[in-house]
């Protein structure tokens, strides 16, 4: 686990000291980042306050996660059928190369009797 250390960031001229674990220029890019959308918004509609603009922001990020949740357990179930899939393939596979090797030796039997079979008759 990485130690914690604390960050000073800026966003919309106030300045927060952020304790993280993530590297220093991950969470000061983080709120480069959330400035830049407040600063957006801002410039858009001159009616929002900073408080307004930071609500809009964290029902965005909120949205998006929820997103990106529900298209991490699809994958997380599709995963799970294509392993599931390729079990029940590998079983069959094996299954086949059993019987291969079943008729092989049959068939080497059977040619054994016929060779004896012949060399009987000559």
């Amino acid at each position: 686990m990485n130690p914690t250390s604390r960050v000073k960031i800026e966003v919309c001229g106030a300045r927060y000291n952020i304790t993280s674990s993530e590297p220093e220029e991950y969470v000061k890019e983080l709120g480069t980042q959330l400035n830049a959308q407040i600063s957006d918004m801002l410039s858009q509609n001159s009616s929002l306050s900073v408080t307004d603009a930071l609500i809009l922001c964290l029902l965005n990020y909120m949205d998006n996660y929820r997103k990106v949740e529900e298209n991490t357990d699809n994958m997380r179930s599709q995963l799970t059928g294509y392993l599931e899939d390729a079990a029940k393939y590998r079983i069959e596979a094996d299954e086949a190369k059993r019987e291969i090797e079943t008729l092989r030796r049959e068939v080497e039997k059977l040619k054994q009797e016929l060779n004896h079979a012949k060399q009987a008759k000559s």
